[in-house]
């Protein structure tokens, strides 16, 4: 029997500064280009995957490409 895919709602706050820079992240990227969502899920995937949890937050926060 497969498992229902089960997805977690998380609000979460970003500055102007971080949504600019997520903006910035998103305007480089190859079309069709992602949603802001999308954007931080991606973001963050490729962080967690590279690196671990414990260095999302500050190249995140500076706008510099971390997928």
């Amino acid at each position: 029997m497969d498992t229902p895919l089960t997805e977690t709602v998380l609000t979460v706050r970003f500055t102007p500064e971080q949504i600019e820079a997520i903006d910035a992240w998103i305007a480089r990227a190859d079309p069709p280009l992602p949603s802001r969502e999308e954007a931080v899920r991606q973001l963050v995937s490729g962080r967690l995957g590279a690196h671990g949890p414990s260095t999302v937050l500050p190249d995140f926060v500076t706008g510099r490409d971390i997928v």
